[in-house]
């Protein structure tokens, strides 16, 4: 339940870092998604869009920083809006890490596509379709 707060730009703000937190999460999801399918499919055009994907993520990180900043500064946030603009910020640095992950995984699926064709491991998929829906549950939670 959001509350009310006298200031209404205080409010936007607040809904911005939520809205930053989501776009953060839904590039997360694609990032491994995409990574994954890069791996599996051999595809290095799709594994150098992953890691191109990881600059904007930086970038809303960095937003999301100096909006929390200027939140904690400007506002002096007390109770639930301090507790959520501390959780934005550890939230955001998880997912950005989490895409630097993807990235990571970009990268050596660009260095395995030019190595011989092996029995790509049956688990991969498998695991990678697991931690996606982790982080699906976590970012709806």
């Amino acid at each position: 339940m959001a509350s009310e707060h006298i200031v209404k730009s205080y409010d936007e703000e607040l809904e911005r870092l939520k809205k930053i937190i989501v776009e953060m999460g839904g590039m997360a999801e694609s990032q491994i998604a995409s990574a994954i399918e890069a791996v599996v499919k051999r595809d290095t055009d799709l594994a150098a869009l992953v890691i191109e994907g990881d600059t904007k993520v930086d970038h809303l990180e960095r937003d999301l920083d100096n909006l929390a900043v200027r939140l904690l500064a400007l506002r002096q946030p007390m109770a639930r809006d301090l507790r959520e603009v501390v959780a934005a910020l550890k939230i955001a640095s998880d997912l950005e890490r989490i895409c630097d992950y993807a990235a990571n995984v970009a990268k050596r699926s660009i260095a395995l596509s030019q190595a011989p064709l092996i029995q790509p491991a049956h688990s991969l998929p498998r695991m990678a379709a697991l931690a996606l829906q982790l982080v699906k549950d976590v970012i709806d939670a």
